[in-house]
């Protein structure tokens, strides 16, 4: 298998909302994704406060954190939850109540080499289930690039062949 994990380089994020496959291909500042398996430790009265094991206890949600810019607003519709979309226009209202993992799509992370996108599925990253949240702060100076951080949240899935299945790197077999 190819190694997933390249050294360095950019890379694209699809997300397969509505099956219409939205590509983020505009970033500034890298995309992180960050996962960690939780462990507890077990301690016994004869080693004092010195943990002697530990039993694993799950993981964290997977998380793609994505810090768009320049984006097309149609693009930008898709990560802001209640929002609305116009020729020139966006707008966001209060969004309260919706269940997202019902809505939660298939995430892919392609990297690009010598400004190519990769087509060799044993480079790519699949958060399974995921749904987008902005942390929006922009600051309106002559120093930065404004941008908008979406943050992925990844779930287990429910699809049989991937019961319970956060994410992979590579094909599915």
């Amino acid at each position: 298998m190819t190694a997933p994990n390249r050294n360095l380089g950019p890379c694209v994020v699809i997300w397969d909302l509505k099956g219409d496959n939205v590509t983020f291909d505009k970033t500034n500042g890298g995309v992180y994704f960050r996962y960690e398996e939780l462990q507890a430790p077990l301690k016994r009265d004869q080693a004092g406060l010195t943990d002697v094991s530990d039993v694993t206890t799950g993981a964290t949600n997977p998380e793609l954190e994505l810090p768009l810019s320049e984006e097309e607003v149609a693009k930008l519709q898709t990560v802001f939850a209640n929002s609305v979309v116009g020729a020139n226009f966006l707008k966001v209202k209060n969004p309260v109540g919706v269940d997202v993992y019902p809505i939660s799509k298939q995430l892919i992370v392609k990297p690009i080499v010598n400004g190519v996108i990769s087509t060799t599925e044993a480079e790519w990253l699949y958060i399974h289930r995921a749904f987008p949240r902005v942390t929006m702060e922009n600051v309106y100076d002559n120093a930065g690039q404004r941008g908008i951080k979406t943050i992925f949240k990844g779930y287990p899935d429910d699809i049989s062949s991937r019961q319970t299945e956060m994410w992979r790197f590579g094909p599915k077999s």
